[in-house]
């Protein structure tokens, strides 16, 4: 679709959206993502980066393994460029993993954060009072 300037927005067709992009989140949420999905500017996808932010700070890397929107061989490459922490695979998962498997991010999320924190001088970078992390 274009855009006033000059540029164009890319969508996911609505009808083919459950497939490509949510084939593992249940039909009535996908549609729901389908109608809400917000643009894609084509320059996104051949663009130059000006500052690549895994280049300088730490990265861990989740996708699912039954992505059809980005190929599993560019998931790979990509958290080994970035040299991910950790990646995890979730066999079967969509592109939307984040919807159709939350534990499995928030699971990756608190225990790199709590592996972060242990780490960091005094046991914790800002706090050590704060209770948000669970093990």
């Amino acid at each position: 679709m274009p855009i006033p300037d000059g540029g164009v927005d890319l969508y996911i067709r609505q009808d083919r959206y459950p497939a490509q992009f949510a084939a593992d989140v249940p039909i009535a949420r996908s549609a729901m993502m389908a109608v809400t999905q917000r643009p894609l500017a084509r320059v996104a996808l051949g663009g130059p980066s000006t500052a690549a932010a895994w280049r300088s700070t730490p990265s861990w890397f989740i996708f699912g393994g039954g992505d059809w929107s980005i190929p599993l061989a560019l998931h790979r490459s990509m958290a080994e460029r970035a040299k991910a922490r950790r990646t995890v695979e979730i066999p079967g998962a969509s592109h939307a993993v984040m919807e159709s498997h939350p534990a499995a991010v928030v699971d990756l999320i608190v225990q790199e954060a709590t592996a972060v924190v242990s780490s960091a001088p005094g046991g914790h970078p800002v706090d050590a009072g704060n209770d948000w992390i669970r093990s």
